[in-house]
């Protein structure tokens, strides 16, 4: 049996790159992007003018949490809430702020995540939701 395995693509993450900061530009927000393979390898990085040096961080560790697992940060954040004492809270480089979106295939296929981080994190996840929906058509 022979796999067929999709991969994200550079024009995929520019679109999506440009998506979520044409959305930040008319929220007036100064956001980071960062956006990941499936493997947690940064595929495109940008950073606004303005933008604060703790979104320089934030946005690949959201972007790496989802490319870990094909869950958005906002939902891991709430199974987190659910367990107790917190689990995921434990593990190094997990982000429970919304903003990190995992990218699925219309097969299902987990190629990668985009990670928002410069404005709040219902904000951040606006603008990561932008950039998934600018490549409906690709996936």
């Amino acid at each position: 049996m022979t796999l067929t395995v999709k991969a994200l693509s550079l024009e995929m993450t520019k679109k999506m790159a440009d998506a979520a900061e044409l959305t930040a530009i008319k929220n007036g927000l100064k956001i980071t992007i960062a956006i990941m393979d499936n493997h947690g390898n940064l595929k495109y990085y940008r950073r606004m003018d303005g933008n604060g040096f703790v979104s320089v961080r934030m946005a690949p560790l959201k972007a790496l949490t989802s490319a870990g697992m094909p869950i958005s940060t906002k939902d891991l954040a709430k199974r987190n809430e659910g367990i107790p004492n917190g689990p995921y809270l434990g593990v190094p480089g997990i982000v429970l702020l919304e903003g990190g979106l995992p990218i699925i295939t219309n097969d299902g296929q987990h190629i990668g995540a985009i990670g928002i981080s410069g404005a709040t994190p219902e904000l951040d996840g606006i603008c990561a939701q932008a950039g998934i929906d600018a490549i409906v058509g690709m996936l």
